[in-house]
């Protein structure tokens, strides 16, 4: 019962009055909240027990001499809009951290293939591959799991963190195959590259943002 339609009650009989009717009582239900026996009708008209209703809607009664007095409190906690959840869900930043795990596995398999110039057809190459398939399923899993704001920015940090480990891969196996019969890189280069140091400091990153439990940017993520 919104507060617009108190103006169609009657807020305090007498109770000599309500001693002459046999009406039965009814029960009186604003916003969730019950007050049986509050309200009897009498000759058409409805009349609320104003101490009940002052209840219900969380207001405040005073009786003086020739008037009641009714101040209205705040709403009744059952119709207060629900918070809406911020920062990274517990769930979310599992699921985030696991993802990472699964990317630096892959990591390191592109960085011991590039140690020793092996190309993706030779022994190291299906490894690779079940690394991509496992780090993808991982990041599906943590979107699925993204709820708040939060979570789907950063959801959005990690698909950028396995781009770049993506795009890693094809430019170790292009380098590995331009080598020909070159039996390894220079582990110096290899440590060097821009790329790889992008994604080591995304991934640092990140952690520290999904252990933190707050959402933060940061320009290697991209």
């Amino acid at each position: 019962m919104k507060f617009s339609s108190v103006f169609f009650f009657t807020f305090f009989v007498p109770l000599t009055l309500l001693a002459q009717t046999n009406a039965p009582a009814k029960t009186l239900v604003v916003n969730g909240h019950t007050s049986p026996g509050a309200v009897v009708q009498l000759n058409g008209k409805s009349y609320v027990d104003v101490e009940a209703f002052a209840q219900a809607v969380d207001a405040t009664v005073r009786f003086e001499a020739n008037k009641v007095i009714l101040t209205m409190g705040a709403a009744p906690t059952a119709a207060q809009p629900a918070q809406k959840p911020v920062g990274l869900s517990r769930e979310f930043s599992q699921a985030g951290i696991a993802a990472l795990s699964d990317m630096r596995e892959w990591r390191g398999g592109i960085a011991s293939a590039l140690r020793f110039g092996v190309a993706a057809g030779n022994w190291l190459g299906p490894w690779l591959q079940d690394y991509q398939v496992r780090a993808q399923k991982s990041l599906d899993q943590a979107s699925l799991a993204a709820k708040t704001e939060s979570d789907q920015k950063a959801a959005e940090l990690l698909r950028n963190e396995l781009n770049n480990v993506k795009q890693w891969d094809r430019e170790a196996q292009t380098t590995i195959q331009s080598l020909n019969a070159e039996p390894s890189i220079n582990p110096a280069s290899t440590e060097s590259d821009p790329l790889r140091l992008k994604i080591a400091d995304c991934s640092t990153f990140l952690v520290t943002m999904l252990v933190s439990g707050e959402y933060a940017d940061n320009a290697n993520c991209h």
